[in-house]
């Protein structure tokens, strides 16, 4: 089997979100067809936050690499593109490709991705990734909504102000009550001091993580303060490029928990391979999926098939990412998620849909 084409779109679905009241994000989706000579397809799509026509088009840059190769050699492909890496093509297109190839293999043998990787799980405790809300008012009602819903986890992302924050927290953690799992992500909001300060905080409401209080570029900082706090600090995803730059933070005590994402850092290839790491260090490794279905469903996939993630990250409003989409991931009623168990990523695009909303072509 050989691959012989391998098309991208950019799909635009109208959604705009701010985080940390600063972080303008317009969510594209950037999917990508691998077609091989035996007529059989892989497809994958990676959610980006911004410069999707970027992604796109280093993927079809990329194309003359692939071209020829049996897609069944997926590790000497990957690690063909990770030399690639090295002149700064966007992280998303090699990840891309790499899912794409294991939803194609998938598809080849008949099986979900997380059975061909070895399977852990069928499901997954979900938490309520929330976006940035206005007022505390505004949290607490979309907190109540996460309950009703039947999520038995949350994360808030927060402001950004520490003062407004230490108080947001505070509330939240007696809305939910004690006990009940919560976690923050303050997208790379706070020096040093503040970070501490926010932290020491959390650690009092016994909150489960800390997220990204710092840019992910400081690991002086990140060691200084998981050395100081209790509360477990994890890592942003979107600057981790690959599992190498985990292994750095992980191996000097920077990250108590290391963040990934199979749409931005490396695929699944080496989402697996970062897992893996976490666990030899006795650390966990928790998957970011906030996009797409094609996202989700590709993170999903790693996740079922290893023993250190805990959750996996539902991104809120419910229901909101299956654009283009005939399958998309639903919470359970006793606050799981399911792998998907159709062969490859194990769901199936709407492609009458998905071309509707697509606004470029490489």
């Amino acid at each position: 089997m050989k691959i012989i084409d391998i098309s991208v779109q950019v799909i635009d679905a109208g959604k705009t979100m701010i985080f940390a009241d600063r972080l303008i994000m317009n969510l594209a989706n950037v999917v990508v067809r691998v077609k091989t000579d035996e007529g059989l397809e892989g497809v994958a799509g990676a959610s980006t936050y911004l410069g999707a026509t970027g992604v796109a088009a280093a993927v079809a840059e990329m194309k003359p690499l692939l071209i020829g190769e049996d897609p069944l050699y997926r590790e000497r492909i990957w690690q063909r593109l990770n030399e690639v890496s090295i002149l700064m093509v966007p992280p998303h297109s090699i990840a891309v490709l790499d899912c794409a190839l294991w939803d194609l293999a998938g598809r080849a043998a008949g099986l979900p991705v997380y059975k061909l990787l070895g399977a852990q799980r069928d499901r997954v405790t979900a938490y309520a990734s929330s976006l940035t809300y206005s007022t505390l008012a505004d949290f607490q009602r979309e907190i109540d909504a996460y309950l009703k819903s039947g999520f038995r986890a949350i994360k808030l992302h927060v402001w950004g102000d520490p003062d407004r924050d230490i108080e947001l927290c505070a509330a939240i953690r007696k809305q939910v009550g004690p006990g009940f799992p919560l976690m923050v992500d303050a997208v790379g909001s706070y020096s040093l001091n503040d970070a501490l300060r926010v932290g020491r905080k959390l650690d009092e409401l016994g909150y489960e993580w800390f997220e990204m209080p710092l840019r992910d570029s400081h690991i002086a900082a990140y060691k200084t303060l998981a050395d100081a706090l209790d509360i477990a600090v994890a890592s942003g995803e979107v600057h981790t490029r690959t599992f190498q730059e985990a292994a750095n933070y992980l191996t000097t005590g920077a990250w108590d928990i290391v963040r990934i994402d199979a749409l931005i850092s490396g695929g699944i290839t080496a989402t697996k391979k970062a897992a893996s790491l976490a666990e030899a260090l006795g650390m966990r490794c928790e998957i970011h999926s906030f996009g797409y279905t094609l996202n989700q469903a590709a993170n999903l996939q790693v996740i079922g098939s290893v023993a250190n993630s805990r959750y996996f990250e539902c991104p809120m409003p419910l229901g909101a990412y299956g654009d283009g989409m005939l399958d998309v991931v639903n919470l359970e009623s006793d606050g799981t998620v399911c792998v998907p168990g159709k062969p490859g990523l194990g769901v199936e695009v709407d492609w009458e849909k998905m071309d509707a909303m697509t606004v470029a072509r490489f």
